[in-house]
């Protein structure tokens, strides 16, 4: 097992933090939600997860394809994990989280519905999006009057409770799974919503949970704090607004859509927080690297590299010599990925940027739950010292509300 590589470069926590006169009272509260946090202690439960494995392992049988349904933290997690394996998924899966109807309509033409497993995830069971997916599906389905097919190839996830779709799994016989009460969806990644769809790809989750668990044992000394109250004190003290997030692997390009939610819908709140955003590497250091290194300095950057030294394809040499790119000659695509990413590195390094690396020797299940239990606990103890509550997000109600009273 290959632990995360953690660099810190033009930060020195000595000079750039002044720590809260509370600062032993929030390491407490933060240590004692974590440790009693569900959506992290479910990683300790072995048999649950053989009994996900298992669950997951008879909805696949005698399947071609599957689909998910779900929005937000019902689908990025999984997404993320899946999205490692680089298109080599055991089963083809296909995620809907949005309701764009051109969109749906033609990604639902191509797929032979009667051979897809349809995988529908909404922790209230009243999600609006994931219902009118659902709908959708029933409407096709209900014209070839084939219902009866249909709902024996449906596994459900929500909580055990009275809900439109709870209503509609039971009075159909679907498959359901219960969706635990006490873990919030973009903190789900660990448990059934987020190891269902991994293991129908292929997936070893038992590695994941082990990745997981090695960080949340190595997150007990004050040490680990030092990033969240960076945060703080720079964005009360100084400009810091932005934390920008760079990951240099297609294989993390979901990783930062989920992380996105995870950091946005915990820190912002009473008019407080970071603004996160996600840029990927090589393709936006041609969009918004100008922006990072010559305009306002109010960002810090989290660079997360994997080695590419090596890898892909070759580049044909006496092209690369008969014009004149002898820089390229006798090197992969990889080779060209590893220069520029440790390049931009190196710039903003000499340009006194506040940065960090976050190294996976490897991406693979073990590293991939490092690197998400890690974004886990270091959000929830950044909101604690930005003295708001992690695992709510009551502005997003009101819009809610608009959209049902718009189509009533």
């Amino acid at each position: 097992m290959t632990n995360l590589n953690i660099n810190y470069h033009n930060v020195d926590f000595s000079r750039h933090l002044v720590l809260p006169s509370n600062n032993d009272s929030i390491i407490s509260q933060t240590q004692n939600i974590l440790k009693d946090l569900p959506s992290l202690n479910i990683v300790h439960n072995n048999k649950l997860l053989n009994q996900t494995i298992q669950q997951a392992t008879h909805f696949a049988n005698g399947k071609e394809n599957f689909i998910v349904f779900g929005t937000g933290g019902s689908n990025l997690g999984s997404k993320a994990l899946i999205n490692i394996l680089q298109g080599h998924e055991k089963n083809k899966i296909i995620f809907h989280d949005n309701i764009d109807p051109i969109n749906f309509q033609n990604s639902i033409d191509t797929i032979n519905l009667n051979t897809t497993g349809f995988i529908v995830i909404s922790k209230s069971g009243s999600t609006p999006e994931t219902l009118s997916q659902f709908a959708s599906i029933i409407e096709i389905f209900d014209q070839k009057n084939n219902l009866k097919a249909l709902f024996s190839n449906v596994l459900i996830i929500t909580e055990d409770k009275i809900s439109p779709l709870s209503q509609i799994a039971h009075a159909n016989k679907c498959t359901i799974l219960k969706h635990e009460k006490s873990i919030g969806g973009r903190y789900s990644i660990f448990s059934n919503v987020g190891m269902i769809p991994a293991i129908i790809a292929g997936l070893d989750v038992k590695q994941i949970h082990a990745g997981a668990l090695s960080v949340i044992k190595d997150q007990q000394g004050k040490e680990n704090y030092k990033i969240a109250q960076f945060f703080r004190y720079q964005n009360s003290h100084y400009s810091l607004t932005n934390s920008v997030i760079l990951t240099y692997s297609d294989a993390l390009y979901y990783f930062g859509k989920w992380y996105l939610q995870l950091w946005a819908e915990s820190l912002g709140k009473d008019k407080k927080g970071i603004t996160a955003i996600h840029a990927v590497g090589t393709t936006d250091q041609h969009s918004q690297l100008q922006l990072y290194l010559d305009g306002p300095k109010d960002k810090f950057f989290t660079f997360i590299t994997t080695n590419h030294s090596n890898q892909g394809l070759k580049l044909h040499n006496s092209t690369m010599k008969e014009h004149g790119v002898n820089y390229l000659v006798n090197k992969t695509m990889g080779d060209l990925m590893q220069a520029e990413q440790q390049a931009t590195m190196d710039t903003f390094k000499k340009n006194n940027f506040a940065y960090r690396e976050i190294n996976l020797p490897i991406i693979n299940e073990f590293s991939i739950g490092q690197l998400m239990a890690m974004s886990i606990i270091e959000t929830v103890a950044t909101c604690l010292y930005f003295e708001v509550d992690p695992f709510d997000q009551p502005a997003v109600e009101q819009g809610k509300k608009l959209t049902k009273q718009y189509l009533s």
